[in-house]
């Protein structure tokens, strides 16, 4: 069996030659490793994802070699061995360097070996005087000391301001607290929370959202007997602030159109108790099996689930529903601290999507019936995917109007619109606009 550093440096390979998921390649590779080391290889891999660019400032730094020739799987080992020394206290020097050094003999030669010990020694000998990234340049110094592509920098910075994108970006560095939903068709928080005692869980309630907690750890919680008995499921407070905007109501014909993974179909089944309609539709037939069968765990009769290709209109629902998700597919540039690969999406590639989630909220259009009402989200934090697409829709659409909604914790969004921030609302970033039918 490979050990954690080993796992760790061959899903950086991997990520690296192909563009591979590292959370499906390290959920088969860790498969049958005891959890600590299951837990090693995940943290050396995101945290090297999270750090790359700053990690090779670093290295550069100590390297009489330039980085760009160097064999790219022993940079890979020295980005490993890099992050575990600047990173992870816990983890001995002498273990960082060497284990490190082991690798690089796998993958390539003695003479590489001698290098990468010789760089990581130094680097180690300089760990309480590490060189400060150069602040000449704004962008220069966000992108590399946060490691995050100078496209997104630039963006974030001109909407935000210098000192507002670099908490953005730190933030995007940051632990990510782990939220979850009480299924209130089941039981209550109160409820919950006394069961997760004896588990021994360590949860909290939520500030605002009354039937949220956070966990202080993951420790037993996806093996907890409660989540197999469809007692709670873990959501990011954006996702549930989406669902609380709309506001489903008991009896209501309601239409999630891009579910999976389902739990915002799951919350308003909750909030419509579990009475009226709720069609949940995907355009991956085993995503849609997959809400199914949740929907059976958690005791959810009002839904159905059927494969659906968003973008495709489907007359028979028109003028069906009576309130909307419309969860389109996106950059996914809000989810960074969660997914530290989505950083290395190239910026180009986002102007594809725009015209399809038009095409889909024009669909939403369509499906509603007079005085009906849908959100509109990403989990993206990007004007032209968000605030571009809504206005351009409106425009071309007067009968829908923006309308104001309240949300716990926040309160009143008059102009109907509102962008959540990872450094500002402790959330994932996420957009939503609430768009309003006229009666005709």
């Amino acid at each position: 069996m490979l050990s954690a550093r080993e796992t760790a440096l061959r899903a950086l390979i991997s990520f690296r030659r192909e563009g591979a998921w590292p959370d499906l390649y390290l959920k088969k590779a860790c498969a049958d490793m005891r959890s600590e080391e299951a837990a090693l290889a995940s943290t050396i891999t995101y945290g090297v994802l999270q750090n790359r660019a700053y990690l090779d400032f670093l290295l550069g730094s100590f390297s009489a070699r330039p980085l760009e020739k160097i064999t790219p799987q022993v940079l890979d080992a020295l980005r490993l061995g890099a992050y575990q020394l600047v990173f992870l206290t816990r983890i001995p020097h002498s273990a960082a360097v060497n284990e490190t050094v082991e690798l690089v003999k796998k993958t390539a030669n003695a003479g590489a070996a001698g290098y990468a010990n010789g760089v990581l020694r130094a680097f180690q000998r300089s760990l309480d005087r590490l060189p400060e990234v150069p602040r000449d340049n704004d962008l220069d110094y966000l992108s590399i000391r946060y490691s995050h592509p100078k496209w997104f920098a630039g963006k974030m910075n001109k909407r935000l301001g210098f000192a507002g994108c670099e908490a953005l970006l730190q933030a995007n560095n940051t632990p990510v607290p782990v939220t979850a939903r009480v299924n209130t068709l089941k039981t209550t928080r109160e409820e919950l929370l006394q069961q997760f005692a004896q588990e021994g869980i360590s949860a909290v309630p939520h500030r605002h959202l009354p039937n949220a907690i956070i966990f202080d750890n993951m420790k037993g919680v996806l093996q907890s007997k409660l989540l197999q008995q469809g007692l709670f499921y873990i959501q990011d407070v954006a996702s549930q602030l989406c669902v609380e905007s709309l506001q489903p109501k008991p009896g209501e014909t309601v239409f999630d159109l891009c579910a999976a993974p389902g739990g915002k179909s799951m919350l308003a089944a909750q909030m419509m108790e579990d009475k009226g309609r709720l069609l949940s539709m995907d355009i991956h037939p085993h995503k849609s099996d997959l809400i199914a069968k949740n929907a059976k765990t958690y005791g959810i009769t009002c839904l159905q689930t059927i494969p659906s290709d968003a973008s495709k209109l489907r007359e028979t629902l028109v003028e069906q529903a009576d309130a909307i998700i419309c969860d389109v597919p996106c950059s996914g540039m809000g989810v960074i601290r969660k997914k530290p690969d989505v950083r290395y999406k190239d910026g180009d590639q986002i102007k594809e999507l725009p015209p399809l989630q038009l095409s889909i909220l024009e669909n939403a259009g369509k499906y509603l019936k007079p005085g009906g009402r849908v959100v509109y989200s990403t989990c993206t934090v990007l004007k032209e995917e968000n605030e571009s697409v809504v206005q351009q829709f409106l425009a071309a659409h007067p009968d829908f109007t923006l309308e104001p909604f309240d949300l716990p914790g926040i309160g009143r969004v008059e102009e109907g619109m509102l962008t959540l921030w990872p450094h500002i609302h402790g959330t994932d970033g996420f957009f939503m606009a609430k768009l309003r039918k006229s009666r005709g």
